[in-house]
Parts: structure tokens; C-alpha cells; sequence
């Protein structure tokens, strides 16, 4: 059976490496892939354009030459095509600034070994998170982190790489003012309020190039894993940081740490909320998991359910 798919490519990507990996790329998968039609984006949006013309022209898979963004994008742009998820594998070539879901694929960040990876083709089914009318696999962050993504722009990403996270982070830090939050647990019928420093909802484990800000996230149990943050000083809030790379934090008791199918949250003022790294504000949030509604190519994908036993 003849195989139709479309690459996509973010130029400005992480550290705008991706022209550079073109060549290799598109050599590597029309070894697999005869009938490959490639896409070069020029600027926000035209990922999600991309990929709704590649399941309306019949492609089969959908490769991703960019980071977490990028792949949003491109998620988004099937996910809002009803029944089109079914039809389209999605096969991440990790070329951003952090690549958080590509490690939870089991990707590694080197692209020749990356592309073997997608060339030989296992396949695992992957929870999708919806907050509003958009669609995220890796984490939906607001409050501070958001911030700190808002702060992150590619001029950043270039110059500093993984350490944009931190330089990022540290223009935030003194600047931020937590919100106060309603939160409703939708299954369990209970409603709660805080003050908030910052929340992510995750579907996977890493956040920021590298966070493990949820430990115990699968990326394929039909939950959310959710991760509340009181507000607290500043420097309280620095040492708690410095506690999300090895996961601890959630043992502080500041910090809430939870599983959930649906919750809605309201806030005092409108924040910005990000959902794989794209920015926005909002005054609501209603967050829900679709089980297992999309396909990827992966390697020995580290966190999903099938690859841990559990």
C-alpha cells in the first residue's frame, strides 16, 4: 500500500538548526515514503494550515520538524478535524529548544537516530489534553511558568538554548503577582479556591527543557496529572523550583498533586496559560483528556503505561 506523507518544517525551531538537518531528513524518510510533500513555515499558524491540508489530502503520516510548539500546532490542526486523528500518524523529529515530548516518546535529541527511530515505524496511542478549544500532548502551564514561556521568545532560544528556560525565569521571578483561583473538580463533584503561583496540567512528565514537574504523569492512562502551586515568598518559591528538576516538590505541602479526568478553574484576573509552549489569556480554564486519541511513532517511550508495567 502506497504511503502518502508530509513534512513539516519549522526553520526557526530551537536553535534555527532545522534548515541545516533538511537534506538528511528528506533523504532518510523518502527512503519509507516516495510520496512526501514538504512544508517550510514562515510564521505562527501555518502549522495548523499544514496539517489540516495533509489529512484532506489523504496523507497518512504527518512528520514534525520543530519543537513542543511546533508540534502543537500541527496537533491542533488534526485534532480540530473530526474523526481525523484516527487516520493521521504523527512522527516528531526533535529539533526544538527543550523537546519535552519527544523524550517521553523515547526520541533521543540526535536526528540521524531519530529518524531510524520513525523509520522503523512502532507506533503507540497517546492521551491528548483539551483545555478551551485547544488541544496539547506534553503540559498546560499558567501562571509564572507561563510567564516564563511568554519571556522565552526565539530570539532567547537562540542565544541561550536550554538556558533561555532559566534566563526566562529569572526576568519573571520578582515581577509575578499569584492570582486567586476557584478550582472544580468535575468527577469528584468538589470545588476548592487558592491562591495560586503557578498550575500545569500535564499529560506527560517534563516541562522547560527538562522539569520534572509531574513524576508520576503516563502518557497513556486516560488521567491528567495535575500540579498546584501556592503562592509563597519569593525565595521560598526559588527553592521550591530548584526542587522540580529531581520531582520532589510535589512532597512540599504547598504544593497540590493530583490525578484528574476533568476540571475546570476560574481566576481573579485573566492570566496567560500556555499549552505546549503557545501562549495566550484567559479568565477560565476547563481542562478535559481524550484517551489514547492520537498515534506516534516512538522508541522505547519511558513514560507510558505499556512500557513501565504498571
Amino acid at each position: 500500500m502506497k504511503m502518502k506523507a508530509k513534512l513539516i518544517v519549522n526553520p526557526v525551531s530551537g536553535t534555527d538548526a532545522a534548515p541545516n538537518y533538511l537534506q538528511t531528513i528528506n533523504e532518510s524518510l523518502r527512503q519509507k515514503f516516495h510520496d512526501l510533500d514538504i512544508v517550510m513555515t514562515t510564521g505562527a499558524g501555518d502549522a495548523t494550515q499544514a496539517a489540516a491540508r495533509a489529512v484532506e489530502q489523504g496523507c497518512s503520516h504527518l512528520f514534525i520538524a520543530g519543537g513542543d510548539g511546533t508540534l502543537n500546532e500541527v496537533l491542533n490542526g488534526v485534532m480540530r478535524l473530526e474523526g481525523a486523528a484516527t487516520k493521521i500518524t504523527f512522527g516528531l523529529i526533535p529539533l526544538g529548544t527543550g523537546n519535552d515530548f519527544a523524550v517521553a516518546l523515547g526520541l533521543p535529541e540526535d536526528v540521524p537516530a531519530a529518524l531510524d527511530i520513525l523509520l522503523a515505524g512502532r507506533t503507540i496511542e497517546v492521551d491528548v489534553g483539551q483545555l478551551n478549544d485547544r488541544f496539547f500532548v506534553n503540559v498546560s502551564a499558567g501562571g509564572f511558568i507561563a510567564e516564563v514561556s511568554d519571556a522565552v521568545n526565539p530570539q532567547l532560544k537562540s542565544l541561550a538554548g536550554k538556558l533561555a528556560y532559566l534566563v526566562g525565569g529569572a526576568q519573571v521571578l520578582f515581577d509575578y503577582d499569584p492570582v486567586e483561583t476557584s478550582v472544580q473538580l468535575i468527577e469528584e463533584a468538589r470545588s476548592f479556591a487558592l491562591t495560586m503561583q503557578m498550575f500545569a496540567v500535564c499529560n506527560s512528565r517534563l516541562v522547560g527543557g527538562g522539569r520534572l514537574i509531574a513524576p508520576d504523569a503516563r502518557t497513556d492512562d486516560g488521567l491528567l496529572d495535575v500540579c498546584f502551586i501556592e503562592a509563597m515568598s519569593t525565595l521560598d518559591f526559588i527553592g521550591l523550583l530548584t526542587r522540580v528538576s529531581k520531582g520532589d516538590h510535589v512532597e512540599d505541602e504547598r504544593v497540590h498533586y493530583f490525578k484528574a479526568r476533568e476540571l475546570r478553574m476560574e481566576f481573579a484576573r485573566a492570566v496567560k496559560v500556555n499549552t505546549d509552549g503557545e501562549v495566550f489569556e484567559t479568565r477560565e480554564c476547563r481542562y478535559r483528556v481524550l484517551p489514547k486519541a492520537a498515534r506516534f511513532i516512538a522508541g522505547e517511550a519511558p513514560y507510558s503505561t505499556a512500557s513501565v508495567g504498571d
